[in-house]
């Protein structure tokens, strides 16, 4: 029999090193692919430091982990060193070897890394244009390069030092004007307190990260300490002989809000439309901030008005990476075909319960969870020809305009013509093309005019009902802060405030 001798086929350095280079990152994301193996060497403190250098951008980011010796070092900067299939601890970010080379040469043309272990300093220097000419060599620098935090890591026992040098255009900070680039600096600050909010302020291993000597504030996805947020019940999914947590959140309202700057704060990067659905975490570092990940049957979810307020959070260890099929970036990850069908559920009723309060403007029937005695003066009936707009014949307030006009004929046609002249369509086109329409906020005298009105037909309300449970059936459904209007109605009843 003839052996047929194999045909070496070793890498082209050159065309991979540059092809490596555009795998897509942004400024914000290479950094964060950087702060997680500063979370997996048990760091406390990250700070980096960005500076526009007079139009030739530089990048560094010092840690305080646990530091590397040579041979570890080395073994970092090789592509795949610590590839998909080796088993890595709880705390390990790290997916496919490939984050620190990747991330890093995205943004710059030379890499330089410097670590302190036990008193010991190592460092290497991978550079594009030297891998190019002379393949995969790392060099050792000396001396070290001249920076402040070269000097701060050299005081400590342990910690790494990355610096980003000779950054061009391909990364997306190299060429701006001076007021661009530190107006990218806080799309960096955003996006590091997104998807680390956990660390900063949260349930995982505290890490504090420090960008140009400001600390970075966690960004909580799902407003936990906002009273007027429901968190649905959570369900855990076992898949593959591993167990992972889903908690469905239902946002509040624009109305719930104290102002319009905490709203658009809460909404996050991209804003409220962008940032709705799953919000997948791996080892509790944020990989998806808000996608509907294909599901929703035969008919694919797409972010709609409606569903603005649902967000849902899915917790997986990181012996699903396979099954979820998380990306090189670990910017995405996709569900596995058996959870698809399960994971449609769970966000069908989040999308449902967001609707409602959507639909009442955080003024609807439950809040946390809890049933409000007052009806809802609106009624959605389907009809034959789509879905109808009612009011409520059986709530109080009409009972008792009912009552006191001694029928219900004249009234009745009143609300008769009310629903049929709703103008649906541009309320919709309205709430869509101005971001959920802020209610306006009302002046003194016409909250004095409101409140009298109101007061009147309250007296009309049974005389059993107390101030306070007249002042909810009259309330329940108008939007807005209703803090003062009620002061003023229940002062109107008589009642003390």
């Amino acid at each position: 029999m003839t052996r047929v001798l194999p045909v070496e086929i070793t890498p082209s350095a050159a065309a991979l090193v540059e092809s490596l280079r555009g795998l897509g990152y942004s400024p914000e994301t290479a950094l964060a692919d950087l702060v997680d193996n500063s979370i997996a060497a048990h760091a406390a403190t990250v700070e980096v430091e960005l500076n526009w250098n007079d139009g030739h951008p530089l990048v560094a980011l010092l840690d305080d982990g646990d530091g590397m010796e040579r041979a570890t070092l080395a073994e970092a900067l090789r592509l795949g060193g610590t590839g998909p299939l080796s088993k890595r601890a709880a705390g390990d970010l790290g997916r496919f070897g490939l984050g620190l080379k990747t991330a890093s040469l995205s943004q710059c043309r030379q890499l330089t890394v410097i670590s302190r272990r036990e008193g010991r300093t190592s460092a290497l220097v991978l550079d594009v244009d030297e891998i190019v000419e002379r393949g995969w060599f790392a060099n050792e620098p000396v001396p070290l390069p001249q920076h402040p935090m070269v000097e701060k890591l050299l005081q400590r026992d342990h910690g790494t030092l990355i610096i980003w040098g000779r950054m061009d255009s391909l990364g997306g900070l190299s060429g701006l004007v001076k007021e661009a680039f530190y107006l990218r600096l806080e799309d960096v600050r955003a996006h590091l307190g997104m998807v680390f909010h956990r660390f900063i302020k949260g349930d995982a291993n505290r890490l504090a990260i420090i960008l140009n000597g400001r600390s970075i504030k966690a960004w909580d996805p799902f407003q936990i300490a906002h009273p007027s947020t429901r968190e649905l019940p959570s369900e855990r999914v076992r898949h593959a002989g591993f167990a992972f947590t889903v908690r469905p959140y239902v946002l509040p309202h624009r109305d719930r809000f104290e102002n319009e700057t905490e709203y658009e704060a809460a909404g996050g990067a991209g804003g409220w439309g962008a940032r709705q659905g799953f919000y997948v975490y791996r080892g509790k570092r944020l990989l998806v901030a808000g996608s509907w990940l294909g599901l929703g049957g035969a008919r694919t979810w797409t972010r709609d008005e409606a569903s603005r307020l649902a967000r849902i959070e899915v917790d997986l260890p990181t012996e699903l990476d396979a099954d979820w099929r998380i990306d090189v970036r670990k910017s995405q990850a996709r569900p596995p075909g058996a959870l698809r069908a399960r994971l449609t559920a769970i966000g069908s009723r989040c999308r449902q319960e967001a609707r409602e309060v959507f639909a009442f403007r955080g003024h609807g029937p439950r809040v946390r969870g809890v049933q409000r005695a007052a009806p809802p003066v609106w009624i959605a009936q389907q009809g034959a020809g789509g879905i109808q707009y009612r009011i409520n014949r059986e709530h109080p307030a009409i009972v008792a305009c009912n009552d006191a006009a001694g029928g219900a004929r004249a009234l009745n046609a009143v609300l008769s013509i009310i629903e049929r002249s709703v103008p649906v369509e541009r309320i919709w086109l309205d709430v869509s093309e101005s971001e959920g329409a802020a209610v306006p906020q009302m002046e003194a005298e016409e909250i004095r005019q409101l409140g009298e009105q109101l007061a009147e037909l309250g007296r009309a309300l049974p005389a059993s009902m107390t101030p306070d449970q007249r002042a909810d059936v009259l309330l329940l459904n108008l939007p807005g802060d209703l803090t003062m209007i009620r002061a003023e109605l229940l002062r109107r009843m008589g009642s003390e405030t």
